[in-house]
């Protein structure tokens, strides 16, 4: 098979960012799927590359199954496609992931090519040590999960990489206040753009209306050390508590399903007898 599926990264906002092997693919390729094809002819526009005789289709969260499988079937044919998402790299918070794994299944060659994402543009102005951290991508909306997110975090201590839009980061912040008194938090708003802007910020002393609600945010999240609130009743119920209702409080303290841990007992168990 001669076709390949190329991922292929575009700037944030300065157009000076993108990758030579990006402009020769954008100038060879004859078939794209845009996250918007609107926002990619204005790309290719501002490249002062034509065109004329390329297909670009739309590839969007609204219509990933039929845009997968379009996409596939080309490959099939034997024609190339290329992959790009409105700004940075696909299948990281973007579309993408779906068609990737399916062309894998299909035997079709994948082709990175790099370029700049958010997530590690946030990280190397930051100073922080990426040895290691969690990457969330944008936060659950649910209560529920949010909850169990920041459980997790807490128990975990290491820094916790998301995406926040304009409208909620100032609630997020006042919730992160409340959730992590003693964290810091790095924030990076319309990076590489004109007023692009960072900073750490104390959750301990940060005021969430002194953030601006223009702009794309990324965070970075540091929790810090939690106070442990342990009640040593509590502790002595649940050794008294049977495996079921232990694992139930288990999984709510790591955001796990209770189930999985139970079977995991179960099998420990077992192993012993």
């Amino acid at each position: 098979m001669t076709s390949k599926l190329y991922i292929i990264a575009t700037p944030l906002g300065n157009l000076g960012d993108i990758t030579l092997r990006a402009i020769e693919l954008f100038k060879s390729l004859d078939v794209f799927f845009a996250e918007d094809s609107r926002e990619f002819q204005r790309l290719l526009m501002a490249l002062q590359i034509s065109s004329e005789g390329k297909k670009v289709f739309s590839y969007a969260s609204h219509n990933l199954k039929e845009s997968t499988e379009h996409a596939i079937k080309l490959l099939l044919e034997g024609k190339s496609v290329g992959l790009v998402t409105d700004r940075g790299t696909p299948a990281i918070s973007d579309p993408g992931a779906r068609l990737v794994k399916q062309a894998y299944e299909e035997k079709i060659p994948v082709i990175p090519v790099p370029g700049v994402s958010s997530l590690t543009t946030l990280i190397s102005v930051s100073g922080m040590d990426s040895g290691e951290f969690e990457f969330v991508g944008f936060l659950p909306f649910q209560e529920k999960q949010r909850t169990q997110l920041w459980e997790r975090v807490a128990k975990r201590n290491i820094p916790l990489v998301f995406f926040e839009s304009p409208k909620r980061i100032r609630e997020t912040v006042s919730e992160l206040k409340k959730e992590f008194p003693k964290g810091e938090l790095f924030i990076g708003r319309e990076m590489t753009k004109k007023f692009e802007e960072y900073r750490w910020l104390s959750l301990e002393n940060v005021e969430s209306n002194s953030l601006t609600d223009l702009g794309e945010y990324a965070a970075i999240l540091v929790p810090g050390q939690k106070e442990l609130e342990l009640d040593w009743k509590k502790e002595i119920s649940l050794r008294l508590a049977t495996d079921k209702e232990w694992a139930k409080e288990m999984g709510r303290r790591f955001g796990m399903a209770s189930s999985e841990i139970y079977n995991a007992l179960q099998k420990i168990k077992s192993n012993r007898m």
